[in-house]
């Protein structure tokens, strides 16, 4: 009969070998921090106190450093000052200023709960080397011909996206969701990352109810557009109050980058562009929509504080009349607004 001592030492040599290969390799590189970026991100969330939506922004946000870090063969414990000044310079720097903003918010908070939970070990309890990253000012003199901006799409450019067929070689499953994506910020002004999140639960009473968004002003109830009932209606249909309109997306690590670029690939596809040589970008994309949505709507007559109200525009608070007096428009001037609208139509040969 086994006394305790010799029942304990059994015991121990048990755990030991059990605890080897690919576990202990596990533990150790996780005591360590040899993990991926991302290795801690669902218990960052799991613990955060934040509205869903803002978890999924930050997540989208932290996982673009964190796949940058993967084609750069860069884990947790090699992060530094260095590294991350170097990822500012090469993706953070071209963004606009206020995404710019958001993604340094986003990982700064990564940081300090990595610092909190002993995770990382040059970091503190304000975000680390994150902190004091400064935003390139990407400001230019003004030119002459220099002054093309980002702007709407044309009508005839709106009835190649919509009326085209399919380009060949593009995914068909893609289809329905970029078409259905599209119809709805053309006739909402509502931004790319407020139609792809939208939960069944905040389509209710002939209105989309946004929660919440980029500024104050982004929480707002915009009409639904009678031409957009059947897309709402087919996807709510049998769906909780928290599932996603667009539920192919709500499993992606980053949606809103998923989406765009499948976007991306469908406008050229189609010749919708307008890239110009000294610009990186086109001066159209997937915002275009909503800025067809705005010059429309102010083309139709509507006053520049109901389009604001509908868009979720920042209220000029210099206008004392309408910027600090009033509550914004009503709900039958913004319905009337948005149902003014219609998407144009080919004509007839």
């Amino acid at each position: 009969m086994p006394d305790d001592l010799e029942i304990a030492r059994h015991a121990e040599e048990a755990e030991r070998e059990a605890f080897r290969g690919a576990p202990k390799r596990a533990y150790e590189d996780a005591l360590l921090a040899h993990v991926p970026v991302d290795h801690f991100l669902d218990a960052y969330f799991n613990g955060a106190k934040l509205a869903q939506k803002t978890k999924n922004a930050r997540r989208g946000l932290i996982n673009q450093f964190a796949r940058w870090c993967v084609e750069e063969k860069l884990t947790l414990d090699r992060i530094d000052r260095r590294i991350i000044g170097r990822y500012v310079t090469q993706r953070i720097d071209a963004m606009h200023p206020t995404t710019a903003y958001a993604h340094l918010i986003a990982l700064r908070h990564y940081w300090v709960y990595l610092h909190a939970r002993g995770h990382i070990s040059n970091g503190d309890d304000k975000g680390g080397a994150w902190v004091g990253q400064q935003i390139k000012d990407n400001s230019r003199r003004v030119e002459r011909g220099s002054q093309d901006t980002e702007r709407p799409f044309t009508a005839e450019e709106v009835i190649t996206l919509i009326h085209s067929p399919y380009p060949v070689r593009q995914r068909p499953e893609f289809q329905e969701q970029i078409m259905d994506a599209l119809k709805m910020s053309l006739l909402s002004g509502m931004r790319m990352a407020e139609v792809l999140t939208l939960w069944a639960g905040e389509v209710h009473d002939g209105v989309f109810d946004i929660q919440q968004g980029k500024t104050d002003a982004a929480a707002r109830r915009v009409p639904i557009h009678p031409d957009l009932v059947e897309i709402v209606e087919r996807r709510t249909k049998g769906k909780g109050p928290e599932e996603w309109l667009f539920h192919e997306l709500q499993n992606e690590r980053d949606a809103g980058d998923t989406f765009g670029k499948r976007f991306h690939r469908y406008r050229l596809k189609l010749g919708v562009d307008d890239k110009h040589a000294d610009r990186r970008r086109s001066l159209v994309n997937f915002h275009s929509a909503r800025r067809w949505f705005v010059q429309s709507a102010r083309d139709a007559g509507h006053p520049s504080e109901t389009v604001g109200d509908v868009v979720g525009h920042v209220p000029n608070k210099r206008d004392i009349t309408f910027g600090v007096y009033t509550r914004g428009a009503s709900e039958a001037h913004k319905r009337q607004c948005v149902e003014s609208l219609k998407l144009p139509i080919a004509e007839a040969p």
